[in-house]
């Protein structure tokens, strides 16, 4: 979803070609930046909980994103 730092712009457009190829072949995936840091990589808003009970508020653009795709799938 970003530079390899963490950091820069996220792409959708990229992240989302890749979930779809993947989904094509049936390779499994999950996001793993579940942090609270100030990075574009990171799933969670700066300042929200690190332990839970999070809600759609405290999620980052890119944890909104991938919400999104990930509920899209059910």
């Amino acid at each position: 979803m970003s530079d390899a730092s963490g950091n820069g712009q996220i792409s959708t457009i990229n992240t989302g070609k890749w979930l779809k190829r993947l989904d094509q072949t049936n390779v499994s995936y999950f996001c793993w930046s579940l942090t609270n840091k100030n990075e574009s990589s990171a799933l969670l808003a700066p300042g929200s909980s690190k332990t839970g009970k999070w809600k759609k508020k405290d999620l980052s653009e890119a944890g909104r994103y991938l919400r999104k795709k990930y509920r899209a799938k059910r």
